[in-house]
């Protein structure tokens, strides 16, 4: 069971808004692909998925998003960019802004 929706640091998601998913060309922020970003007194720890298994670009993708903190975060002594599977990602997870950039209207709120 996947624990419980924790909320995102938003410095390390705007640090994140920069890692595109090359094929879909949004951002991984924008499609919903990051779980988990804390920044901690000494780490900061992110947890990404991707949209499938089979996406042949999903190391450069996690090695795109350490580089990316690493310079957005120098004095952080430990950066840690980690890929998951739990839960599943779906399309549901896309934001507003990523279904507008994808032109799609976005969702209505239940």
């Amino acid at each position: 069971m996947p624990r419980a929706s924790q909320p995102l640091d938003p410095d390390v998601l705007d640090c994140l808004q920069e890692v595109m998913d090359p094929e879909i060309g949004l951002s991984v922020v924008d499609l919903g692909l990051v779980y988990r970003a804390e920044r901690g007194g000494d780490s900061i720890d992110v947890a990404l998925t991707l949209t499938t298994r089979a996406c042949p670009l999903g190391e450069m993708i996690l090695e795109d998003a350490r580089e990316r903190l690493v310079r957005r975060f120098p004095d952080a002594p430990r950066i840690a960019v980690e890929l998951v599977w739990s839960p599943i990602w779906t399309p549901d997870r896309i934001t507003p802004r990523g279904q507008e950039l994808m032109g799609r209207a976005p969702r209505e709120a239940a």
